[in-house]
């Protein structure tokens, strides 16, 4: 028995994880609540998501109008998005888009961490591409 509890908390906690972390901030490009910002030199997109509820505390941070940010590229393919641990109302973000100095696209207020790599993805955005390749 014991063995046998091992292996479904082995398989159950990398589920839950997902579940309670990353699923709230999933991109649906047919979300009808997205906002887009475009570069000037049109390069790059952001779409600014409201968080969705799927689980008890992302039903909250909806109820509060928590966002997240998604960057993609010119072609529309995901490149990378803000932390999923820190979500916040965004009302008309300054944004700083990639240059060839710097590829973070940087947001103001840094109130939350949304900078967003450009080369070198962070875990969850390497996690959610993988997950919308399977679409």
């Amino acid at each position: 028995m014991t063995l046998k509890r091992f292996i479904i908390a082995l398989l159950s906690i990398p589920l839950l994880s997902y579940w309670l972390i990353l699923s709230p901030v999933i991109p649906n490009s047919e979300n009808d609540y997205a906002y887009y910002t475009y570069s000037d030199d049109g390069k790059w997109k952001i779409g600014e998501f409201p968080v969705s509820a799927t689980t008890p505390i992302s039903f909250i941070q909806f109820l509060f109008n928590k966002e997240y940010m998604v960057l993609y590229n010119d072609k529309g393919e995901y490149i990378g998005q803000s932390t999923p641990f820190c979500t916040q109302s965004v009302l008309d973000p300054n944004i700083l888009f990639p240059t060839k100095s710097d590829l973070f696209v940087r947001f103001i207020p840094e109130t939350c961490d949304f900078s967003i790599p450009v080369e070198n993805p962070r875990w969850w955005s390497k996690i959610i591409k993988f997950r919308l390749s399977l679409l």
